[in-house]
């Protein structure tokens, strides 16, 4: 997952330029461990939207933009999901139940 914290990251795509950004983990075949997205007693703030996706997750986004010769794409992602039960969660068909 890189050298750096969740929040380094963030704050290196705000200096970059964007208005958000998706941060996924660098193993592609990680399909279940999350990191903590805590605060590193840096003080410092990202102003900009900031999510983690897991490995997996992003290794097929980064896929199938490439595949379809594409730069960007619409991504639609559940909000609140912890009043949704696990068994009842869209889930992408590359993860395992």
């Amino acid at each position: 997952m890189g050298g750096c914290s969740f929040l380094s990251k963030c704050i290196q795509a705000e200096r970059s330029g964007l208005l958000a950004v998706m941060i996924c983990d660098n193993d592609v075949f990680n399909d279940d461990q999350y990191i903590d997205m805590v605060d590193d007693t840096t003080k410092r703030t990202c102003s900009i939207p900031a999510l983690f996706i897991l490995g997996k997750d992003g290794f097929m986004i980064r896929k199938n933009l490439d595949t379809y010769n594409m730069m960007r794409a619409i991504i639609n992602i559940p909000i609140n999901m912890t009043y949704i039960l696990p068994h009842e969660q869209k889930k992408p068909p590359w993860i395992l139940w």
